[in-house]
């Protein structure tokens, strides 16, 4: 099953296809993550140049850096988003998640009308999957999220920029934005459920001189990240009318 959502920002034009579909959101929860931890820093809530002391007795594991560290580190909390989006590090976004808390997550989800998408259990909280309290979302909600962060539509500037100073520097890119055209810059997050690799996700925005795309695909048994980036690729070329 291969889900679906992109949006030509400057014209409307837009292709969808299962988006209502509601999907374990693996890493791509951090984007709104990231979207409420900075409205926190912008509300005075969270202070992003606080220095958190890192233990790496405590990591979860899963992807990320801070996982392979040897000693104990302080790394300021602005720091640990930008590596939750860059790297998609699971440590990172278990600090942030457990300081900002699922309520002000979901809260800023429902303001957004994201309506299948819910933050439920830490990274790597295989106690909370057993228990059946997982995170989820959609094509049409990821692509929701990714637009508002791109217009500023009810998220201030300040967070807008915030999130996407990191998203523009995304290391993992073996989906939508494997086979885009060389002129197009990509900025988004991904996630899957590696090892088990039933599901591969996707979501970004797309720029290439005054064209803004907003695109989510979201994969279940569908063979991993690579329909991911032919969806993709091939969504982007009918939009572009290539």
């Amino acid at each position: 099953m291969i889900a679906y959502v992109a949006k030509d920002l400057r014209s409307g034009d837009r292709l969808s296809a299962n988006e209502h579909e509601r999907l374990p959101a693996y890493s791509t929860i951090k984007v709104l993550l990231a979207a409420a931890f900075w409205r926190c820093v912008e509300l005075g809530e969270l202070d992003d140049a606080h220095q958190f002391e890192f233990e790496p007795v405590d990591s979860a594991g899963g992807s990320g850096v801070l996982r392979g560290f040897r000693h104990p580190a302080n790394i300021a909390l602005g720091d640990l988003a930008h590596l939750m989006l860059v790297v998609s590090d699971n440590d990172a976004s278990n600090i942030i998640a457990r300081l900002v808390g699922f309520e002000r997550v979901n809260e800023l989800g429902a303001e957004l009308g994201l309506r299948q998408t819910v933050m439920a259990r830490l990274m790597c909280d295989e106690q909370a999957v057993a228990a059946g309290r997982e995170n989820h979302t959609s094509a049409e909600d990821l692509a929701a999220l990714l637009e508002a962060l791109a217009t500023g539509t009810h998220v201030s500037r300040f967070v807008c920029d915030a999130v996407w100073k990191s998203l523009e520097k995304q290391e993992h890119v073996d989906g939508i934005a494997r086979y885009l055209p060389r002129d197009a810059t990509y900025a988004g997050k991904c996630g899957d459920d590696s090892p088990t690799s039933r599901h591969a996700h996707d979501c970004a925005l797309i720029r290439e001189g005054d064209r803004r795309i907003v695109m989510a695909v979201m994969t279940r048994d569908a063979g991993g990240f690579e329909p991911v980036s032919r969806t993709g690729a091939a969504l982007y070329r009918a939009l572009r009318g290539a």
